[in-house]
């Protein structure tokens, strides 16, 4: 088979995935469901994915591709708000309420989700940080990675066990109140 070919198969796995998510929550989510919309057979899903639970990763990287752009001319607090904004709406999404669950049962699918998808952008994340420290926003030695965990715990915490996506207002004060502490000693530096 061509890359080509091969290439429009997958989308048409990933969007079949998509759609059925949309009908169906994960425990009702089948690889025979998916071959039917797919118009592949069984054979061709399992040549490119172990495991439904690796369909799901990939069509939430799908859905999210270009979602989690930050910009490094504004804010860190501007960029954090709106990566919390979109993270939750990512995760409120079928695809997203497929991969908490996902996550939660598989072990290795969550390691796997972590290293793949969640760590390049933590790295880009810190770059951010970095920026921001550079231009006097916030100080060095405040404790960014544990900052980053209490930011996107809640958001996590409030789609999983209130079954709600979190408002804009939640998560501005989300982040004004965890950031806090850094700009306020920045600002006391100068």
């Amino acid at each position: 088979m061509n890359v080509e070919k091969g290439s429009k198969r997958k989308q048409c796995i990933l969007n079949a995935v998509l759609a059925a998510l949309s009908e169906a929550d994960y425990s009702q989510f089948t690889i025979e469901d998916i071959a039917a919309r797919a118009g592949v057979g069984k054979s061709t899903i399992y040549r490119w994915w172990k495991h439904k639970s690796d369909l799901v990763f990939e069509a939430f990287k799908l859905h999210t591709e270009s979602v989690f752009e930050l910009d490094f001319e504004q804010s860190l607090e501007h960029n954090l708000v709106q990566q919390l904004c979109k993270l939750a709406v990512a995760l409120n999404h079928p695809v997203g309420r497929a991969l908490l669950v996902v996550m939660a049962e598989h072990r290795e699918a969550a390691g796997l989700f972590f290293q793949e998808y969640l760590l390049p952008r933590r790295v880009q994340t810190r770059k951010l940080i970095q920026c921001a420290i550079e231009r006097g926003e916030v100080r060095a030695d405040y404790p960014f990675e544990l900052m980053l965990d209490t930011l996107y715990g809640p958001i996590h915490y409030q789609i999983i066990f209130f079954n709600r996506m979190p408002d804009d207002a939640y998560i501005h004060n989300l982040v004004r109140l965890v950031i806090a502490p850094a700009q306020r000693h920045a600002l006391l530096e100068e």
